[in-house]
């Protein structure tokens, strides 16, 4: 007679009782440690855990007269007080044994039980209030809560949301120590709902019945806790809204100023408008809203997104259009010469979601676009990865041509403001598969002739050809176009990164043998400066354009080289000139010499070189 089963830990308790529950994989596939939704979100957890949490916040937004609060706050708890550790330290030792011998994995298992073998626990609280809460059942696959807990790799319907709930919701799990969260919200109906959520690996149970990784803890593991009095108190919620608990907060000793900063950089658009308020708690208040703003962006140094924050409020100039596909977008721009020559783009909810340089005006600006229509929000939505970090024109029918018109409003927008560099780069055929941004290219010298058509290919076969240059110009006359120093050669076809000239020349950006040592006297720490360069025809042949900002009083030489896929090169300079003084500055063995740079304050200099090739300008590093 076959003997019965012993039938699950869970199944045994009353049906109140609270337990964590693992389902089995019934002869399916095992969770392994290496889980696609926490591995987007691995490292800056700060950045984002507040990208993600405030996001989801904002589009449940309730009362459209108020702002969305939401708190931050760290606690350290006695972890005899964590629902059902011991029964959460044991699948943690039951995974360890199921993942022998992949380190990684052992390293992580052997360290949550640790955890919850110690005496406390660091937990970070997420609260979000004025806003809808969690609502509908267990099995309500359109309701939020089933969303957020129960589903996997789905997000809310179209709408002009940012994406709640959809990967993004494993950022505050990627933040565990033990990959373990739980949400306690109030929802439309008054209702407080209570759960526990773990992402570890399969792993065997008292029968040898292999679990998923995959757990929950409620009414019976799978169920939400729907009556107050089952819900721990430190758990219980007073007003609508959602509380996420990280357990085992994997925090530094500055996870504060990193977290303001994420919140600052990603947000401030939302907090200048009203939309959003945030507190960050760890013993005391730091309140981030519309009328510390101003403060906090100084008091945190959040260089960029102060920038950006007065291109809005004080701007040199607005522009207004409706595109085709995208509808409405509004561009702030101001000028100065301590800005990055970017442009920081929004949607809807108001975060960051990317920059963008558009080189098409001589002077530094900071520019501010929105789209914050509903079709338009819709449409970018779309557009947008996992992280919301950018825009990729291959995720929707229409979005190449509608990013397409974008790009043309933006840079007509800013042309518009002054005087432009007198060309633009064009795109090279197979070479995005291999280089940065196209933005990030320098440009091509205005004597070139008319571009090439693109072939439209993109293979292996095709190479990155030079366009933009006259097709009777003698090879040795053409200039070549320069991303990231890769050069590209119309007459072999070829993409090589190309030092510069001469001999003596070699790696690092130090010439070599006894002629080059001693002779640069005091250098400047690059950490002390910011820097940016920017190529340009002139009367007298190719210069370039550097703006050097202090991030604190410097003064001193610094070596400028030429950057390469494969290292950096020293270069010959020709002449270095201050533009506001007209004075020249000292030069020699790829220095500039006799450099005071104030604090929050540019340097401009125009640099020629001996070489008429064209090069990316960078500055070597040195940290004296």
């Amino acid at each position: 007679m076959a003997k019965k089963k012993k039938a699950p830990a869970s199944q045994k308790k009353s049906a109140d009782a609270l337990c964590w529950y693992f389902p089995t994989t019934d002869h399916g596939e095992n969770d392994g440690f290496a889980d696609s939704q926490l591995e987007y979100f691995q490292g800056d957890h700060e950045r984002f855990i507040a990208r993600e949490a405030i996001q989801n916040a904002v589009d449940a937004r309730l009362d459209y007269d108020t702002p969305v609060t939401v708190v931050f706050e760290k606690l350290s708890v006695p972890t005899s007080t964590i629902p059902g550790h011991e029964e959460l330290a044991s699948r943690m030792s039951r995974c360890l044994a199921f993942v022998k011998g992949q380190e990684k994995a052992e390293i992580f298992f052997k360290a949550a039980i640790s955890l919850l073998k110690g005496k406390t626990i660091p937990i970070l609280k997420i609260s979000d209030f004025n806003t809808k809460g969690l609502f509908g059942s267990d099995d309500d696959v359109n309701g939020n809560w089933y969303r957020l807990v129960k589903a996997a790799g789905t997000s809310s319907p179209k709408g002009v949301k940012g994406g709640s709930f959809g990967i993004g919701k494993g950022a505050p799990i990627a933040a565990s120590a033990l990959r373990t969260v739980f949400y306690s919200s109030i929802n439309d109906k008054n209702e407080l709902v209570f759960q526990g959520k773990a992402r570890l690996v399969s792993h065997h149970d008292d029968e040898r019945d292999v679990r998923r990784g995959i757990g929950f803890y409620g009414i019976n593991g799978y169920n939400a806790v729907r009556k107050s009095s089952l819900v721990p108190q430190m758990f219980k919620r007073e007003e609508r809204g959602t509380d996420i608990f990280v357990l085992g907060y994997k925090s530094g000793g500055d996870w504060e100023h990193k977290l303001i900063r994420s919140v600052l950089d990603n947000f401030w658009l939302a907090i200048h408008h009203g939309t959003l308020e945030v507190i960050v708690r760890d013993g005391s208040d730091i309140r981030i809203t519309k009328d510390t703003l101003r403060k906090c962006l100084e008091e945190y140094d959040a260089q960029d997104a102060r920038c950006f924050y007065e291109a809005v409020t004080n701007p040199s100039s607005t522009f207004e259009e409706e595109l085709k596909h995208l509808g409405k977008v509004t561009l702030w721009v101001r000028k100065d010469d301590s800005y990055p020559g970017r442009v920081m783009m929004a949607r809807k909810p108001k975060m960051v979601v990317q920059e963008k340089a558009y080189r098409v005006l001589r002077e530094p600006y900071a520019g501010v676009m929105i789209c914050d229509n509903d079709r338009g929000n819709e449409l970018l939505r779309d557009l947008e990865p996992p992280q919301h970090d950018k825009w990729d024109k291959d995720r929707a029918a229409t979005g190449p041509v509608a990013l397409r018109e974008l790009d043309i409003f933006m840079k007509k927008s800013l042309k518009s403001m002054g005087d432009s560099l007198t060309s633009e780069p064009q795109d090279i055929p197979g070479l995005d598969r291999y280089l940065p941004d196209s933005e990030d290219r320098d440009y091509l010298p205005s004597n070139l002739g008319e571009a090439y058509e693109e072939t439209g290919l993109s293979s292996s076969e095709e190479s990155g050809r030079e366009i933009g240059a006259d097709k009777d110009a003698e090879n040795g006359e053409i200039e070549t176009v320069i991303r990231k120093s890769v050069v590209t050669n119309k007459q072999q076809g070829a993409v090589t990164p190309t030092p510069p000239e001469g001999p003596g020349k070699g790696p690092r950006g130090r010439a070599t043998g006894p002629e080059g040592e001693g002779k640069e006297g005091a250098r400047i720490s690059t950490s002390s400066i910011s820097f940016r360069s920017f190529a340009q025809s002139s009367k007298k042949g190719l210069e370039y354009l550097l703006a050097i900002t202090g991030r604190e009083d410097c003064e001193g030489a610094i070596r400028l080289v030429a950057v390469g896929d494969d290292g950096s090169y020293p270069i010959e300079i020709e002449s270095a000139t201050d533009v506001k003084s007209g004075e020249r500055y000292e030069i020699g063995d790829s220095l500039i010499k006799g450099l005071v740079i104030e604090s929050g304050k540019a340097v401009k200099i125009v640099v020629r070189l001996s070489s008429s090739r064209k090069y990316t300008l960078g500055i070597e590093n040195y940290e004296g």
